[in-house]
């Protein structure tokens, strides 16, 4: 028994290991460095994965008023304009 152990030892440290295993340690190896450095984002994301689609409306709604609020502003401001125009017109006395 000893010797068959011995024997199968003998010829298995004839054999070079394979890229194989070295391209999976290495694949192992670099996703625990990212998981340390990334560790806590990737948590982050994954916890916000089932929300992604109010996140995403929430995004859509504060653009609408972005775009609401140029609207508002441009319009006051034409109005504003506007009520100066008049305000001069009146004080010369013209059209």
């Amino acid at each position: 028994m000893r010797a068959a152990f011995y024997e199968i030892m003998r010829k298995r440290r004839a054999k070079p290991i394979g890229a194989l295993p070295l391209a999976t340690f290495g694949a192992s190896l670099s996703t625990c460095a990212g998981l340390l450095l990334y560790g806590d984002g990737i948590e982050c994301a994954a916890v916000s994965l089932p929300s992604a689609p109010s996140i995403a409306k929430l995004g859509r709604g504060i653009q609408n008023l972005h775009e609401a609020s140029l609207e508002v502003r441009s319009r006051e401001s034409n109005r504003i304009q506007n009520a100066i125009e008049a305000l001069r017109a009146s004080l010369l006395g013209g059209p």
